[in-house]
């Protein structure tokens, strides 16, 4: 049996969050002038009078000075807290004094997961009243976002869950049966769109018998169907716009890329930046020398399989050869 040995991993925060004074803690930026009426700084502030700090400050200890830290993630919540009369906060100590993790990696709710966590909290016994003065929201609001997935079939529902999809597409995918709700999410994934425009545009272009038929849904009129077809094309050019920006996108990183690769396949070719590397970084030499091989071999076909001789013909009918 192999035993594996190695350095023992290193702790990310200390062992304990602590309670520290608003005064101790440092912002490497100050905040924009218009942040403090923004709707998310509206939610934080109402969220901490309402139910307290849910998720405490990440701050890191400042090596000259071991009575300031400084905030890596939570900038918000502090001025929340400092506007809410308190002088200090709950802070978990990082090890590290990096903000990169905290403010990159960022995954945020969905609207499927943001009506289905609302929704388990009303079944749970949570007031509508409660959760709206948590949100800072409408208590209509709240009652909207619980009844989102509605009508929604389960299918659809699991296929938009990690999806950036508007509420507005939701209340459009509605008006299709559940077969019907499948095919448009799947194809909504496939064309990366979730607008409600294009969800409308996939009504527009379903057969009325895979529609819900709703009390008192009047019949519609060539008019609006011309309309709605017309908004089909115009998203179906939108997207074929898209696809060709993306085609000379490609095109120009691939260049980069050889001009890049064949950079490097020069660097590797000289003997004292490859004696270097194979001294100091070992395993960037490997993968140097891979790439320089890979722009060497496409070097090589590229110039083996140049274009035989072509001739060309004049209006008139006569061949012409090329100059040799």
């Amino acid at each position: 049996m192999v035993q594996i040995t190695g350095q023992p991993l290193k702790a990310a925060f200390e062992r304990q969050p602590i309670m520290l004074q608003l005064d101790a803690l440092v912002s490497s930026r100050h905040l924009p002038n218009n942040v403090t009426s923004s709707r998310k700084f509206l939610q934080i502030l109402a969220s901490i009078s309402t139910v307290g700090l849910v998720e405490p400050v990440v701050v890191a200890r400042i090596a000259d000075d071991e009575s300031r830290f400084r905030i890596l993630d939570g900038r918000l919540r502090v001025e929340a807290v400092r506007r809410l009369n308190s002088t200090e906060v709950l802070c978990l100590v990082a090890t590290d004094d990096e903000a990169y993790t905290y403010n990159k990696h960022i995954s945020r709710l969905t609207s499927e997961q943001d009506a289905r966590m609302i929704a388990k909290a009303i079944e749970r016994g949570v007031p509508r009243e409660r959760i709206a003065l948590v949100l800072g929201v409408d208590i209509n609001t709240v009652k909207r976002r619980a009844e989102l997935l509605d009508g929604i079939s389960r299918e659809a529902a699991t296929l938009l869950a990690d999806k950036a999809c508007p509420a507005t597409t939701f209340n459009t995918l509605k008006r299709m049966k559940p077969l019907r709700q499948l095919q448009a999410v799947e194809l909504m994934c496939g064309q990366g769109n979730f607008t409600s425009a294009f969800a409308r545009a996939i009504v527009a272009a379903t057969p009325p018998d895979q529609l819900e038929q709703n009390p008192g849904t009047r019949k519609k009129s060539e008019t609006e169907m011309m309309t709605q077809l017309a908004n089909l094309e115009r998203e179906l050019a939108t997207l074929q716009a898209t696809v060709a920006q993306t085609d000379e996108r490609y095109g120009i990183e691939h260049l980069h890329l050889t001009v890049s690769a064949a950079y490097v396949a020069t660097l590797v070719n000289n003997e004292h930046v490859s004696h270097w590397l194979n001294e100091r970084h070992p395993d960037f030499a490997a993968q140097f020398e891979t790439i320089g091989k890979d722009a060497r071999d496409a070097r090589s076909a590229s110039s083996s399989s140049s274009p035989g001789a072509k001739s060309f013909r004049r209006v008139g009918g006569d061949t012409v050869q090329p100059p040799r």
